[in-house]
């Protein structure tokens, strides 16, 4: 019976705390204000805010929602949804129509999954994101509008989907898919919320991202010095530029530096005296340059 207990209150203790750590995209009629005040709130979407992860904009916090299947949320209803955290808290409001309410965009965007139109939308001033797919609203319209700008500049997104399309779709649904956060906004929650094994595994990730960025741009600042020297000596091809990146990713060339500079130029005037540049299949280019260098070691090292 002890056992039993604790085993309830263990699990009781741990509901409190999820929901303590729970964003959610929920319904509440009226801004709240209706008057049953144990009436249930309407939940579509949550997530625990510590199962969220970097986005590949390391900038930002992206947290995957769960979809409630017991609760759909019909494209009419969008207005009265709110994206709340810790439990209930708000955190940003879809009701264009409140006085005083911070500013916030919606988008249409150019990616879908299946006939299903995604919209995003951004909230000020903390500059956080919902991404929702819409359901039951035939892809030839919002294709069109998304692509020809049809929609009413003056009318803010949210009206256009709840008083035009809702109107003319009314068993369009929406699916809560993403919250995303800034992490400046949230670095006091990150540092709280997150359990040192996912911080760690979480942080890990995020610098290896972020190195991998810095590596893949270091590289195009050498494949732009390499492009324009060739264009600059009149010598620009495909074939040629492919040549001497592979070259220079074979010698483990990563970055741009005074002697790397050097280090190309002395290559691209190996091809032009050693007369490589003069063939357009790669195979033969590399075997001119190659038997060239053999006889000019200094063009190499």
């Amino acid at each position: 019976m002890v056992a039993a207990d604790a085993a309830k209150d263990l699990a009781t203790a741990r509901k409190e705390r999820d929901m303590s750590h729970r964003v959610d995209v929920l319904r509440a009629i009226n801004n709240g204000e209706d008057e049953d005040e144990d009436g249930e709130t309407i939940v579509y979407g949550s997530a625990l805010f510590e199962d969220g992860q970097y986005h590949s904009n390391t900038n930002l916090w992206d947290i995957a929602l769960e979809q409630n299947s017991s609760n759909i949320c019909r494209l009419a209803d969008l207005r009265d949804c709110h994206i709340c955290a810790g439990g209930g808290f708000p955190v940003a409001t879809l009701d264009d129509t409140l006085q005083n309410n911070a500013m916030f965009e919606g988008s249409i965007d150019d990616v879908s999954e299946g006939d299903s139109c995604q919209v995003s939308f951004c909230f000020c001033p903390h500059a956080t994101w919902l991404v929702f797919l819409i359901h039951g609203w035939p892809r030839e319209e919002w294709e069109t509008i998304m692509m020809e700008g049809n929609a009413d500049e003056t009318q803010h997104l949210v009206s256009f989907l709840v008083d035009d399309v809702a109107v003319q779709y009314p068993d369009a649904t929406v699916e809560f898919k993403n919250v995303t956060f800034t992490v400046t906004s949230i670095h006091g929650a990150l540092k709280r919320l997150l359990p040192p094994k996912r911080k760690e595994e979480v942080r890990a990730d995020r610098d290896r991202r972020i190195a991998e960025e810095v590596a893949e741009r270091d590289w195009q600042e050498v494949v732009r010095y390499v492009e324009s020297t060739l264009r600059d000596r009149g010598n620009f091809g495909h074939i040629q530029l492919e040549m001497i990146l592979r070259l220079l990713s074979v010698s483990n060339v990563k970055k741009r530096t005074d002697a790397v500079d050097r280090k190309i130029l002395r290559i691209i005037t190996a091809c032009e005296q050693s007369g490589a540049f003069g063939f357009d299949d790669i195979k033969t280019i590399m075997e001119r340059l190659l038997h060239y260098l053999e006889e000019n070691p200094e063009m190499w090292d």
